[in-house]
């Protein structure tokens, strides 16, 4: 709020999409969303006033949108004879994004103690994921702090055991964003991969965990999948399909409408962004891209063994119990959470927007971990760079964003 009052706007559409004032209340609240309400804010806040009206709304998710609806509906209702309503839904966004964004650093520093063992690494890590390079998005009307709330309790929930509610909370982030099902495979590692049945040859009890491991990952995609059939339903039926031009997700079980969407209206396509002038773009993304190439090196360089075997054989002993600092992130209960980590690297620098990794990146507890173990047992230089980098790109994006400047 307080960048955006000493520098003006660099793109002033926002003044299109929040209306103009009547009173002293209205005029406070446009004030305080009008710093939120940035790029992808945009869309959200029209699909919870208005639904999906355009087939590029189709990239983003309604999770929040409905939430929004339902909490200026409920709690904010008392605003609706005073104040217009995209300005009372846009409130509602940041009172969601906000809450969940305190509540994903608890269930992230939760997370870290079961997996880490390490109170301290735990507590570091949280810290950092608050000072994020992608703070900005996380208090804004976005979804990257719901999502990493939803992945974090569900990765939470795994680690206890609790299958089926972990599951439900994955389905409810496919109703967020799209890489919701990828941390799906957790069930399959905890429930095959890991498996105590592989030692005994007892084969039976193996594909009864199979079966356990494939409901779960169907429930977990349940909420991507509806999304994706509403979209079907929206525009693979007449008349809607005569007005427009044949689409391949009406006819390729293969094809979905986000994957049309993102290709067709945004140019995500595999190094479609190699270009010249995205150079700029993978500058801002260089940090986070190192950060984490350091991150699985690190990992790897420990233990090459257990990494190339998917755990079933290593040359370390592991401690039980507590864990000195220096050792946490290297338990190998981080392994799946690494081989996550190279899958969505590789995907991020090839695929997508490259500048978006950082936000990308805002709901992978090992970004944060690997971070919080440089930061605590790193030379003073090391240290300094971590936090340095944090800080610094989470200052700059605040500012940024906040005064509707690039990257996105």
């Amino acid at each position: 709020v307080v960048s955006n009052a000493i520098i003006s706007d660099y793109d002033a559409s926002t003044g299109l999409v929040l209306p103009d004032t009547s009173s002293a209340l209205e005029s406070v609240l446009r004030t305080v969303a009008h710093v939120f309400v940035r790029w992808d804010s945009f869309y959200f806040l029209h699909i919870a006033d208005a639904g999906y009206v355009h087939e590029q709304e189709h990239a983003f998710f309604p999770l929040l949108p409905l939430l929004m609806r339902l909490v200026a509906g409920t709690v904010l209702m008392p605003l609706a004879g005073w104040v217009d309503r995209r300005i009372v839904l846009a409130i509602a966004g940041l009172v969601i994004s906000n809450i969940s964004f305190v509540f994903a650093a608890a269930t992230l520093y939760v997370l870290g103690c079961a997996t880490l063992r390490n109170e301290r690494l735990a507590y570091v890590a949280a810290l950092l994921f608050v000072a994020a390079p992608a703070s900005a998005f996380m208090s804004a009307v976005y979804t990257e702090s719901l999502f990493a709330w939803l992945v974090f309790s569900a990765l939470l929930l795994i680690a206890q055991r609790q299958y089926a509610w972990a599951a439900l909370c994955l389905s409810a982030s496919g109703l967020c964003r799209s890489n919701g099902i990828l941390y799906a495979g957790f069930f399959v590692w905890d429930l095959v991969v890991c498996s105590d049945a592989w030692r005994g040859r007892h084969y039976a009890a193996l594909a009864i965990q199979a079966v356990r491991a494939a409901v779960l990952v169907a429930v977990s995609t349940l909420g991507f999948a509806a999304f994706q059939a509403y979209g079907h339903r929206t525009f693979c039926q007449p008349p809607a399909e005569a007005a427009a031009a044949p689409r391949p997700y009406c006819h390729s079980a293969l094809s979905t409408v986000y994957g049309f969407v993102q290709a067709e209206y945004w140019g995500v396509g595999f190094l479609k962004y190699y270009t010249v002038q995205q150079l700029p773009n993978f500058a801002l993304a260089a940090p986070m891209v190192a950060l984490s190439l350091a991150g699985l090196y690190t990992y790897a360089a420990y233990d090459p063994l257990r990494v190339a075997t998917l755990g079933w054989r290593q040359r370390r002993a592991v401690a039980d119990g507590k864990v000195p600092l220096a050792a946490a992130f290297f338990r190998p209960e981080l392994l799946p959470h690494v081989y996550l980590w190279a899958l969505l690297l590789a995907v991020a620098t090839t695929t997508m927007h490259v500048q978006v990794v950082t936000r990308f990146f805002s709901s992978v507890p090992v970004v944060f971990w690997f971070a919080a173990h440089a930061a605590t047992g790193g030379g003073w230089w090391q240290q300094r760079a971590v936090v340095g980098c944090f800080v610094a790109y989470g200052l700059a994006g605040v500012v940024l964003f906040s005064n509707f400047f690039p990257p996105a």
